[in-house]
């Protein structure tokens, strides 16, 4: 069964809420009572649930007080529908309870919708319904625990080769196995499943080899659901988190517990497929892998919305692969023969391919991510294991489908799956990733106008408003090719969602140019001050270190026509540049280089991080001066601090000599 909540469409729920009825029920049937509220966002709960495990009567009596509100009401048995009607005001309907109902699951749902997307109203649902049969005594306790909650298992479903299963129909071996899982889960044992898992996809005669492709043999997917939910109802009883799976509505609980979440039965292939659009490129990992990695990066926060921001963070370090997506290009960045597996993205891989060994960084083990449908289905599987729901929605522009991220339980929501990691959004709060519903269903959901050209405007906007250091780099480049806006690459940035004319009027060269010139602010430009490299005491770990005499270039383009060379180094080789700062605060930090035909590629690093700042290109066709390169704020305390340039490589037009040469570095004080 497919339930939408109402920001993924038109339509709106009414939110349910069982409470007792004043009066005593015959001891016959059970009843219960529920407020309806028409509302939107997370407080939308469009289901009630109830047991029905015995043959008889179910009632349902439906009061509006806004009698001219157009309802439609669903009765579903387990993920059957055996009722459904529409009307004003007064509803009321009675449905006979079969054996072949019961069949279909004991765990019932009444679904109660408006397709008005502004009408509110409130009113009343009573039920009656024959009253379940209490769970034996010697029943497991897991079992007994299921049966009392039907709204979790009413989102236990398992899909058995196309018939969707709710948790009271499975058979008896299945429930079975999940409460053994659940046991070994407390014990801390391992899963009985491979992470990942062998991916067992057959290609046809005619069909693409290098297309790519993941499903699991029947047996080994069922298991790997069995675990993945072992795991969450374990987190629930043993409130593992500070959150419960009792506040989450059914859309919610689905995103958890359905099997539908993890693969799709695929009848041709007589497998469980991992589908692009709904699971991401992302084969999902165990959840004790998922959960042991929150617990060691010590992602787990008090709240779902700080645990969402945190892993963000952690995301913003991801790597987007290199190359086609094919399955020869993803087996040299994961060692899979499939998609993207979750668990390697998580511990890191090397490259082991020969089209981009020679490409900086791609000699070491670094955290791969098969773009913005394997960072989607990256953030279901980690928070899955926190019982964090998450949905992704594919968007589509004039070339390609891309994954958005929607956090049900937050209402909130990514513009696009590479926003974490993006360029235009480097030292940004991660909490600024996220945009609440109403922005995302006015950009892109189903209802917007243009939605291809919003995909990842919130990076766009971060971008516009915080002028990064990509930004910066862009103008520094258009400057020296004297390009116009119209071609430039600052504009190539932001083009994908912003008209030329919405950036200028927002300033955006106007700002740059202030910055670019040092003339934005006069206070800090008071407070900002430059240190000439060639007078800094530099240390390298080979080639020789001199200063040089610019005046046979372009006299006046460098301070004091002199500058840092450093030359006959080679890849792997660092050069140390210390520097004082006088007191402690938030500092821009700039390096302005030289530019050469015979100039290295350069990683730049401050103090003690092993992460680079940046990665920059020293190649130009002449000799020239480049613009301050941007490296972003940093809180510096008083005291020495170091620059560390280390060779990385060569522009593939430039004479491989690798040398660098440094004019300045410039430390602006913001705070």
């Amino acid at each position: 069964m497919t339930r939408m909540r109402h920001i993924l469409g038109p339509a709106i729920s009414l939110a349910l809420m069982v409470l007792p009825l004043a009066l005593p029920a015959p001891a016959t049937a059970a009843s219960a009572s529920a407020a309806l509220r028409l509302a939107v966002g997370h407080e939308a709960r469009p289901d009630v649930y109830f047991t029905v495990a015995v043959p008889g009567t179910v009632e349902v009596e439906i009061n509006s007080d806004v009698a001219d509100q157009e309802l439609q009401v669903v009765l579903y048995a387990g993920a059957l529908p055996v009722h459904s009607t529409q009307g004003a005001g007064r509803l009321r309907f009675t449905v006979e309870a079969s054996r072949d109902h019961l069949a279909a699951g004991h765990e019932w749902a009444l679904i109660v919708s408006t397709a008005s997307p502004t009408t509110r109203a409130t009113g009343r649902v009573s039920l009656r319904f024959p009253d379940p049969p209490r769970p034996a005594s010697g029943a497991p306790a897991l079992d007994r625990w299921l049966r009392e909650r039907p709204a979790l298992g009413h989102a236990l479903t398992w899909n058995d080769r196309g018939r969707v299963l709710p948790y009271s129909v499975w058979p008896a071996g299945m429930r079975e196995r999940l409460w053994g899982l659940a046991d070994e889960v407390r014990a801390g044992r391992p899963a009985p499943v491979a992470d990942p898992p062998v991916n067992d996809w057959k290609t046809a005669p005619g069909d693409d080899p290098q297309a790519v492709h993941t499903a699991f043999r029947p047996e080994v997917a069922r298991e790997l659901y069995l675990a993945t939910v072992a795991h969450s109802l374990v987190v629930e009883m043993d409130r593992r988190v500070p959150w419960s799976l009792t506040d989450l509505n059914g859309d919610e609980l689905e995103a958890l517990l359905a099997s539908a979440s993890l693969f799709w039965w695929n009848s041709d292939q007589q497998a469980y497929e991992v589908s692009e659009f709904d699971h991401g490129w992302a084969v999902p990992a165990l959840p004790q892998t998922s959960w042991a990695f929150l617990q060691r990066q010590r992602l787990l926060q008090p709240t779902r919305l700080g645990t969402i921001v945190a892993l963000l963070g952690w995301t913003r370090g991801l790597v987007h692969f290199a190359g086609p997506v094919s399955r020869e290009n993803f087996l040299a960045h994961w060692g899979y023969d499939g998609d993207m597996p979750v668990a390697r993205a998580l511990a890191g891989t090397r490259y082991t391919g020969a089209a981009f060994g020679n490409m900086p960084g791609y000699g070491q083990v670094r955290s791969y991510i098969a773009g913005c449908h394997g960072t989607a289905g990256l953030l279901l599987s980690v928070l899955r294991a926190a019982n964090i729901p998450v949905r992704t929605r594919g968007v589509s522009n004039d070339s390609f489908t891309h994954a958005t991220v929607i956090f049900l339980s937050e209402d909130r929501a990514l513009s696009h799956g590479d926003d974490p990691y993006s360029q235009l959004t480097e030292g940004a709060d991660p909490a600024s990733l996220l945009i609440d519903l109403p922005t995302y269903n006015t950009w892109l959901g189903p209802l917007a106008t243009d939605a291809g050209r919003q995909i990842g405007r919130q990076a766009m906007t971060l971008g516009l408003e915080r002028l990064p250091p990509a930004v910066r780099r862009a103008y520094a480049l258009d400057r020296q090719q004297g390009l116009d806006h119209a071609q430039s690459a600052v504009y190539a940035l932001f083009r994908g969602t912003f008209t030329l004319d919405e950036l200028e009027a927002a300033g955006l060269w106007t700002r740059l140019d202030r910055d670019a010139t040092g003339t934005s602010a006069p206070a800090r430009d008071a407070a900002a001050e430059w240190r000439e490299a060639e007078d800094l005491t530099a240390r390298s770990t080979g080639g020789i270190v001199e200063v040089q005499d610019m005046t046979g270039f372009s006299p006046g383009s460098w301070r004091g026509d002199r500058q840092l060379w450093w030359r006959e180094g080679r890849p792997g080789a660092r050069l140390d540049l210390p520097f004082e700062v006088a007191a402690a605060g938030v500092y821009r930090l700039f390096v302005r280089f030289t530019r050469a035909p015979d100039y290295a590629i350069v990683a730049i690093t401050l103090d003690q991080a092993t992460a680079p700042l940046d990665r920059v290109s020293l190649y130009a066709p002449q000799v020239l001066a480049a613009d301050p390169l941007p490296l972003g704020e940093h809180a510096l305390a008083a005291g020495p601090h170091t620059l560390r340039f280390s060779i990385v490589g060569s522009h593939p037009q430039a004479t491989p000599a690798f040398m660098v040469g440094i004019d300045a570095i410039r430390l602006e004080r913001v705070r």
